[in-house]
């Protein structure tokens, strides 16, 4: 009996030890999982705080000049993965100098703002980082006025020889080129002024400091009404460019320049009611191509032959042909040639000046931004195909925050442009993206803000290709 107790009592001891070590592996286990919630900390403090380091850095860039009194300008950084990328937005003086770093984490789908009279007070180069490639920067500036402009971050490289058509109004006073250097490599640039009939007139070279930033007045180089165009192309070293045309003190418009193509669109244009219209088309083929130009309006459609000078310069008003109606309301213009061209449309009314660039159909993904800087503003999604088969497109919209708000499915007829409202879909959310899809379809499409008791067009955006 004794000998029983005893082996009774021992195993009850090996029971109470067995529950000592089960009592001690949980003790680990919830100490695993402290450590667990603390690395993760530690790395969401470290995506968060510390800049991005990747073996594939994606950078986006954008030139800045100080805004006028009044004025405001603001960075827009949206993304496209669906993954919510981190990203550094780094900013330099016009020397070069770096001045302050903003690290941000993007929601997925979303978008934040950013303004950049917090970080950089003078004249520069911003620069965006990040690990995604499809990540999209947009600078926007808003005058005294509410007339705004947007000009996107461009890719470094993206091309390697630009153009810029230097036209202005003679009721404007400067012509801007704006250059900048997004990689830190300090190229020397090279500028090639031509007139309107094509004669180069000017040779100049710039050397950029690395990082750095150059604003020129391109009239120095040659009158106003004389000169034609300009192309730039860098040595040793990518740049970013873009031109801005300005009325006193107020920017009428700034344009990325651009790689040519050989078919282009402009998606409305008007005459009539005091409008004064140019249609500048220049040839960047050095061969002077034979060009077509279709202005089509609800009235019908007239097409006319043009033969550019080499190197040169054509002024169109549309205005000016007896066959088209001379009250066009939001017109549409085809322009087509053999070899590659630039084009842009000029439209002054009592009002104000207009400006159009001439894009080229994009059949792929698109985006555009929403943005509602006011409570009086209002926003018309402009859709226009330009293929010879009607067109289904669906449109998805997101918030700031990344939330799908809602989704329309549209049929596009050929050359039949369809205008939408797209406030309603945001609720009173002045930010967000809209995602354009068409199968094989070839699209214009853009965004105008206009104010709601003038009636006045305040700004526009041209959607673009997801990466």
């Amino acid at each position: 009996m004794q000998d029983t107790r005893y082996r009774i009592q021992d195993t009850g001891y090996r029971i109470q030890d067995a529950g000592y070590r089960i009592q001690d592996a949980g003790y680990k286990i919830r100490d695993t999982g402290y450590r667990m919630r603390i690395l993760l900390f530690l790395v969401i403090c470290i995506l968060y705080f510390v800049p991005v380091v990747c073996a594939m850095c994606h950078t986006l860039s954008v030139g800045h000049l100080t805004p006028a009194r009044n004025s405001r300008t603001f960075l827009l950084i949206t993304d496209l993965s669906s993954l919510g990328p981190v990203v550094n937005a780094v900013f330099y003086d016009d020397e070069g100098r770096e001045v302050s770093v903003c690290h941000k984490l993007l929601p997925p789908n979303g978008k934040i703002q950013i303004d950049v009279e917090n970080y950089l007070q003078s004249a520069g180069t911003i620069i965006l980082e990040s690990s995604s490639e499809q990540i999209a920067g947009e600078y926007w500036q808003i005058n005294e006025n509410g007339a705004m402009f947007m000009l996107p971050f461009q890719s470094p490289g993206e091309g390697g020889r630009y153009f810029v058509n230097c036209f202005r109004f003679s009721s404007c006073t400067s012509n801007l080129l704006v250059l900048s250097d997004p990689n830190g490599d300090g190229p020397e640039v090279q500028m090639e002024f031509y007139d309107r009939t094509g004669e180069l007139i000017k040779i100049a070279r710039k050397l950029l400091r690395p990082h750095g930033m150059l604003a020129f007045e391109v009239n120095e180089y040659a009158p106003w009404d004389v000169l034609g165009k300009v192309s730039i192309r860098s040595f040793r070293g990518d740049i970013v460019l873009h031109y801005r045309q300005l009325c006193g003190d107020k920017v009428v418009f700034a344009a990325p320049a651009r790689l040519p193509a050989r078919e282009l669109f402009i998606d409305r244009f008007s005459t009539g009611n005091k409008i004064t219209g140019s249609l500048v088309i220049t040839d960047t083929s050095a061969e002077g191509p034979a060009t077509e130009i279709q202005f089509l309006s609800d009235s019908g459609a007239e097409l006319s032959e043009k033969l550019l000078p080499p190197n040169g310069v054509m002024l169109i008003d549309p205005g000016d042909y007896p066959e088209i109606n001379s009250n066009v309301d939001n017109g549409i213009i085809h322009i087509s040639s053999r070899t590659g061209i630039i084009a842009d449309y000029w439209e002054k009314n009592l009002q104000a000046v207009y400006y159009t660039p001439a894009v080229d159909a994009i059949g792929r993904d698109l985006f555009i931004s929403h943005f509602s800087p006011f409570d009086e503003t209002r926003n018309l999604l402009s859709l226009l195909s330009v293929g010879r088969k009607s067109a289904k497109v669906s449109i998805q919209f997101y918030c700031n925050d990344g939330r799908e708000l809602g989704t329309k499915e549209l049929s596009l007829e050929p050359y039949k442009r369809v205008d939408e409202m797209v406030d309603g879909y945001f609720g009173g959310t002045r930010l967000g993206t809209i995602i354009v899809r068409g199968a094989n379809a070839s699209l214009v499409v853009t965004s105008h803000i206009f104010d709601i008791e003038s009636g006045r067009r305040l700004g526009r955006a041209q959607a673009r290709v997801i990466r």
